[in-house]
């Protein structure tokens, strides 16, 4: 429609009126003969344009229209996860609809990390409703997948456009340098593999970039080129399974390559020739049995051989069924706390079938007394089923394995635990939980395990306690013979022998202790201080002791284990107590219950000597008689009326 030639009055006028405006002083008028002089010069410039107008009134020329710029289509709603998503993370459908539904009002769910809550925009920091662990796991992104997983699977776009955005938060808020524990250990690996995930999904390049960075950091944090990584763990597993898998999605096949090889140099190294952890806790034999099935399922993917990881998870069956006890629970050694196997572990594997169905099917191992690199020993009366009335006594020594420890390997050379006729006695306290908590600090220590203590001397845990001596004779019905000698104390070095007495159904302990090279020197001897060695015997919750100094009963319902002593020290009882960390176990994760701690101590002189403590455990019921008399370095048991009589256990 052409303008109204007579609106064109007004642009002289506001042309002068604009240029008034400009000539006055700021805050002030301009003087009235200057004010006259433009309103007349803007009234006859009005004038003119009324004339012209009048004469000619041609219509104006159309204004140039910019053509509009088109919206951005929104992205495309995957129709289907990526391959990489249902191999790395299987998961079910309850779980994807309970924490999406979580996520989307911004709580996540973090297992036994705890919670954390999310803004719009999180700003990845530490929170008090989350563990150290939970903390560091925010940066793995593996918490967020469910959005991902439950708005693809029903469609749900604004569960996929919540996921995309805190992959988009996340990967902004970490362009620069980043913090160790962003990108170390198991986080950064799981978050290359949540990423990989995503990125295969949802076909973003912006995911696609973040995720070939982090498969870059993961992959060059291991190029060794050798056939056993000495001294991985199984977070190392997982950084590399993420490095292949964006590798692998991306089409680079030397780099894929590369990561596989890294896999299987990695698998070897955390798994020992004879199928032990070196991790010094069972549950991680259990964990590291989960991971090398998700490497097979990622070779699947891949479309690349899986040799030789099926060989070495066969390994881990066996030991692990040595680590489960005659009520079906693994010891809590290390960073393991006394639970059941997964539900899927080792599924169709003999053993592990028999172990997960509690005898029901599958076939139990045959070794009743194994010795393991990673340095545990395992003994048992039998793999009879409890109730059968036959001894389901079962017993484990730790000492150091041929391969360096680990972050969850426990200082716990030399314990011993012991359970029988359904009852956990002398028990390990277990991992409590992954935090900075003083009773975590404790539960790793000496003095949280069965085990001996040297005072007022150096200490070099890494020398270890190493195996002397390891034989069965369980075949023929005979015993079991295990020595340890502990070389961490300067001058001052402990063996504990043990014997277990199959037909007499009793454990026999004596730790000897040399000491002959302490001798001081007359001029160091004013200022020497006496070293305290301390035996101590960690007795699991809700047993109870009684009994007088030469012999202690253990007491849970009508069962009991006679405790008698011989050799040097008395008996002191110590309870667990709030404020203290002494006599604490785990019955579960981040579960605590009070426990007792039987212990006797006895001095080195300064000139040095020898000396030996001796203690038979005997289970039995409350109306059962099994007497126990030690003599000069015999033990005769009595059961049922029939005496045996071994020399005591002796390197």
């Amino acid at each position: 429609m052409p303008r109204d030639p007579r609106f064109a009055i007004t642009t002289p006028a506001r042309v002068m009126m604009s240029y008034m405006r400009s000539l006055r002083p700021k805050g002030r008028l301009l003087p009235a003969r200057t004010t006259t002089v433009v309103v007349c010069a803007a009234i006859c410039l009005s004038s003119l344009g009324l004339a012209a107008h009048a004469e000619e009134a041609p219509a104006p020329a159309p204004a140039p229209v910019e053509p509009a710029v088109p919206a951005p289509a929104p992205p495309a709603m995957p129709t289907a996860l990526g391959s990489w998503c249902t191999s790395l993370f299987p998961m079910s459908v309850k779980k994807q609809r309970n924490r999406a539904r979580a996520l989307m009002v911004g709580k996540v769910n973090l297992d036994k990390g705890g919670t954390y809550s999310l803004t719009e925009s999180p700003d990845w920091r530490p929170q008090s409703s989350a563990d150290l662990s939970g903390n560091r796991h925010i940066n793995s992104l593996r918490w967020a997948l469910p959005l991902l997983f439950r708005g693809v699977n029903t469609q749900n776009q604004a569960m996929v456009d919540r996921f995309r955005q805190l992959m988009y938060y996340w990967i902004d808020h970490h362009k620069g340098k980043r913090s160790y524990w962003v990108n170390a250990s198991i986080y950064g690996g799981l978050r290359t593999q949540t990423l990989a995930c995503a990125w295969q999904t949802l076909q973003d390049p912006i995911i696609q970039q973040a995720a070939v960075r982090d498969a870059t950091s993961m992959w060059k944090t291991y190029r060794g080129g050798i056939d056993v990584k000495i001294g991985a763990n199984n977070t190392d597993l997982t950084r590399q399974l993420g490095a292949l898998a964006t590798f692998c999605s991306v089409g680079d096949v030397n780099l894929r390559n590369a990561a596989w090889s890294h896999l299987v140099a990695i698998a070897r190294g955390v798994i020992n020739s004879d199928g032990s952890d070196v991790e010094g806790s069972p549950h991680y034999a259990m964990y590291m049995e989960k991971l090398l099935s998700t490497v097979e399922a990622a070779a699947a993917t891949c479309g690349i051989p899986n040799e030789p990881i099926p060989q070495l998870r066969g390994l881990l069956y066996g030991f692990v069924a040595q680590a489960v006890r005659p009520d079906f629970k693994l010891e809590s050694l290390g960073d393991t706390a006394s639970v059941e196997l997964r539900r899927t572990f080792g599924v169709g594997d003999w053993r592990a079938d028999w172990l997960r169905s509690k005898g029901a099917i599958g076939t139990p191992p045959t070794p009743v007394y194994r010795a393991y690199d990673g340095g545990y020993i395992f003994g048992r009366h039998s793999w009879t089923l409890s109730g059968s009335g036959a001894p389901d006594s079962y017993y484990s020594l730790r000492y150091k394995g041929i391969r360096p420890a680990t972050a969850h390997t426990h200082d716990d050379g030399g314990s011993l635990t012991f359970y029988s006729r359904g009852v956990p006695w002398i028990s390990d306290p277990g991992p409590y939980r992954y935090n900075s908590s003083s009773l975590r600090s404790f539960v790793k220590k000496r003095a949280a395990h069965s085990t001996f203590t040297v005072s007022n001397t150096k200490y070099k845990r890494w020398k270890g306690v190493i195996k002397t001596k390891s034989r069965s004779d369980s075949r023929s019905g005979g015993n079991d013979y295990s020595c340890l000698v502990d070389k961490s104390w300067k001058k001052s070095e402990i063996t504990r022998c043990v014997t277990y007495v199959r037909g007499s159904d009793a454990l026999v302990v004596a730790d000897y202790i040399n000491a002959t090279k302490v001798k001081v020197p007359k001029k160091k001897r004013k200022n020497y201080k006496k070293r305290e060695i301390t035996q101590r015997w960690q007795i699991g919750p809700g047993i109870g002791v009684e009994g007088t100094e030469g012999q202690l009963t253990l007491v849970s319902g009508d069962q009991r284990v006679d405790v008698i002593k011989a050799g040097v020290g008395d008996w002191n009882l110590s309870s667990a107590a709030e404020g203290s960390s002494i006599g604490w176990h785990t019955t579960d994760w981040g579960v605590k219950a009070p426990g007792t701690v039987l212990s006797r101590s006895t001095t080195v002189p300064r000139k040095g000597d020898q000396q030996v403590m001796v203690t038979v455990f005997v289970p039995r019921g409350s109306a059962e008689s099994v007497p126990v008399q030690i003599g000069d370095g015999t033990v005769t048991i009595t059961r049922n009326g029939n005496p045996v009589t071994l020399e005591f256990p002796a390197p």
